[in-house]
């Protein structure tokens, strides 16, 4: 029985945790992910894709099959019907098939592990995703990132082959959220910064990555993840890839400094030049936005969101605005953002409001 108290907000982050791995699985391009459970799962699911893509403006809706399970499966066993399915899925020839269980397939007691197995002539993944035993959203997502990772290649073919070419220094970007507003946009300024070092991008797990691109993380030298996860996650990526990470997107105007030094130290990459660039792309930025120092602003966080982001703090101090009650409200965005682009946006959006209130 799940005893964990019902929580006291309404954030995204304990949304379904099918709908956490499929956010993961359903952007591996040629692959099929599979929803062990009733059709409805599988409905609801494609209904808030669905609803959560438009709303960002992208109209390419994850292809998903669904097992179907009936009245009949429930009470005698669903692992023939998952069975079928994965046959079904193999007949669109795909690089890799994942299969995500529900809270019906983990109560009924299907093996979904065995039924995997019994498939040799591609990668076919099992996902541990039974919400009713205590899971999230985001436990969905973790729990998709560590079953994709098993198409990372165990040999060292990839690293020979790295070594082959022309030595370019390369990164994995890990965890990025397809259902995040800003996804491309952050990943312009992740590509932009980089590209200050001369690093190229081996692969985004998983955005629109194909199951070739994460059989060759190894190729590159460093990983980066999007967010900070749990240690099981950094460490299972570091075993599996033999690389280093960084552990977040750099945030705020130190961050993103401090996120550049990283990444030369890590590369053993002189950083002068990408400094000297950056310091003076923020300058640029501080001039911009001169005419909102000496405002009085305050935050909403919807009743929800996370008012303790550093980069709030520092982004008040540094324009000399005064956070008070009575100030004009400026939304909390649901995550901070991404470099110094993402703190110009940011700027963009209080300057509009500031300029609303008047």
């Amino acid at each position: 029985m799940n005893l964990k108290p019902s929580h006291s907000d309404i954030s995204r982050h304990e949304g379904c945790t099918i709908q956490g791995a499929l956010s993961i699985t359903a952007f591996v391009d040629d692959a099929i992910t599979i929803i062990h459970g009733p059709a409805g799962c599988t409905h609801q699911s494609s209904a808030f894709f669905y609803s959560a893509l438009m709303y960002n403006g992208y109209y390419d809706v994850p292809f998903m099959l669904s097992s179907e399970l009936g009245e009949n499966d429930i009470i005698f066993g669903g692992e023939k019907k998952l069975s079928d399915t994965i046959e079904k899925a193999l007949a669109y020839n795909p690089k890799a098939v994942f299969v995500i269980g529900t809270c019906v397939s983990a109560t009924i007691g299907d093996s979904i592990e065995d039924v995997c197995r019994e498939f040799t002539t591609v990668p076919v993944i099992p996902v541990n995703t039974a919400g009713f035993l205590g899971g999230s959203f985001t436990s969905g997502f973790e729990e998709a990132l560590l079953a994709v990772s098993a198409l990372i290649a165990e040999d060292e073919s990839a690293v020979l082959k790295k070594q082959s070419k022309p030595k370019i220094p390369s990164v994995n970007i890990i965890g990025e959220k397809n259902l995040e507003s800003d996804i491309d946009e952050n990943y312009e300024e992740l590509k932009r910064l980089l590209k200050l070092l001369s690093v190229r991008i081996n692969i985004r797990l998983a955005r629109h990555t194909t199951v070739d691109d994460i059989r060759n993380m190894k190729r590159a030298d460093l990983n980066i993840f999007r967010e900070k996860f749990p240690d099981n996650i950094t460490d299972h990526f570091t075993q599996k890839t033999g690389l280093k990470y960084i552990e977040e997107f750099p945030a705020g105007f130190k961050g993103t400094i401090e996120f550049i030094k990283k990444i030369a130290e890590h590369l053993e990459i002189d950083p002068e030049y990408a400094l000297r660039a950056e310091e003076k792309y923020q300058q640029s930025i501080t001039e911009e936005f001169s005419d909102i120092k000496g405002k009085t602003i305050n935050f909403d966080s919807f009743g929800f969101q996370n008012a303790d982001y550093d980069i709030l703090s520092e982004m008040s101090e540094y324009f000399g605005i005064k956070v008070d009650d009575d100030g004009t409200e400026i939304p909390i965005p649901f995550s901070a953002p991404v470099g110094s682009t993402g703190i110009k946006r940011m700027l963009h959006q209080w300057r509009r409001f500031l300029r609303n209130a008047e």
